[in-house]
């Protein structure tokens, strides 16, 4: 039994799921810089994300290590979300519902605006795939 909730949008009768709330709430909290992200900026903070992500796969099974892995992939969430917005890309946590499905849809089309991922190694692109 998957567990949602009626979203504060409640006029768009969205249904989110507990990892879209999370995500929604990150993004509220996250700081914008006064000047929007350059493309650039936007794709290397993605980057660093998903090196992180990568190397967590390594992680000790410590007391918090779910939590560890949670914020990492919300951070790489709000770094994909960030740089899609940073070209034009429309995209939001309530879009987050299925999160591996999201995130395949916005690398697409990040591709096709032009955006190169292919300093992705596979191992970063498959790790923020599967979240």
């Amino acid at each position: 039994m998957a567990l949602v909730v009626l979203s504060k949008k409640a006029h768009r009768r969205i249904l989110m799921s507990m990892y879209t709330q999370i995500l929604e709430a990150a993004l509220r909290e996250h700081r914008q810089p006064a000047i929007a992200p350059t493309v650039a900026e936007a794709l290397g903070a993605l980057l660093q994300c998903h090196t992180r992500l990568s190397s967590s796969g390594s992680l000790e099974r410590e007391f918090d290590w779910s939590s560890t892995a949670l914020a990492k992939q919300v951070a790489c969430d709000i770094a994909l979300i960030d740089l899609a917005r940073s070209v034009g890309i429309a995209c939001d946590a309530v879009d987050f519902d299925q999160p591996e499905r999201r995130r395949n849809e916005l690398i697409r089309k990040l591709v096709s605006s032009g955006i190169r991922l292919d300093e992705f190694d596979q191992q970063s692109a498959d790790a923020l795939r599967r979240g």
